[in-house]
Parts: structure tokens; C-alpha cells; sequence
């Protein structure tokens, strides 16, 4: 996981993920979990891929939104590649603050945090599916 970034780095990160975002597209035979915010509509679906040995072999995700929630969910997912899904299911809200900027989470909290309650909610299916 990555240091802490700027202000100016990270709103620059954030809209570079937004116009291009990683990790971006359907997966097949992947574990599926889609989570939204009502009140401005942004929409995530997540896509897992999961050995036996409980590693993430693939993580993507589609979707549509603001900057902030597509931008944010490029970053993490980027981020968390190849990480297990305890390492996911320990993952606090903290830890993603830091890997994204904190000023894009004090900025729109709802659509910053939508891809880490998504995630979170995902890694619950997989670990009851086990």
C-alpha cells in the first residue's frame, strides 16, 4: 500500500484513474457485488476472483459516476490486487483514506467511500461462500 499523498497529487491521481480508469470491465466467473449511493446515484459493480488459497487472482470493477467515486474506485482496486480476502476484510477505512488522499474523502465522503463499502460487502460473500 502507498504513503500518504498531497492534496494537489491526489485530486491529479483521482481525475487521471476517472478519465482512464484500471482494472475496469466484466469479469466472468467472478464473485459479483454491487453497492450505489441513492442520493446522487453512482452505481459500482465489483468482480473477484478467488483461489483456494483465499488470494484475490483478479479484482475489477464497472460502473458509473462522479469523478470521486469512479476515480476512488480505480485507485483501491489498483491498490489492492493480489491482496487475500482477510487483507481485504481487515482493510479500515483509514488505511484506504491514506491510499486514496484524505482530502477526496472529506470532500464527498459518500461517493469516496462507496468502492471501500463495496469491496467490504464482496469479501463478506466470498468468506460466507467458503
Amino acid at each position: 500500500m502507498s504513503e500518504p499523498v498531497s492534496h494537489q497529487d491526489a485530486i491529479e491521481r483521482l481525475l487521471d484513474h476517472y478519465r482512464q480508469p484500471r482494472n475496469y470491465g466484466e469479469l466472468p466467473d467472478a464473485v459479483t457485488y454491487s453497492g450505489g449511493v441513492p442520493d446522487c446515484g453512482d452505481t459500482l459493480t465489483v468482480y473477484l476472483r478467488v483461489a483456494p488459497n483465499g488470494r484475490l487472482t483478479d479484482l475489477q470493477f464497472i460502473g458509473q459516476g462522479c469523478s470521486v467515486s469512479v476515480g476512488t474506485a480505480s485507485i483501491l482496486i489498483e491498490q489492492l490486487q493480489g491482496v487475500t480476502v482477510a487483507d481485504l476484510l481487515a482493510l479500515d477505512e483509514t488505511a484506504a483514506v491514506q491510499i486514496v488522499g484524505s482530502e477526496i474523502f472529506q470532500a464527498r465522503p459518500h461517493c469516496a467511500t462507496l468502492i471501500f463499502r463495496t469491496l467490504k460487502a464482496a469479501a463478506r460473500l466470498v468468506e460466507r461462500q467458503a
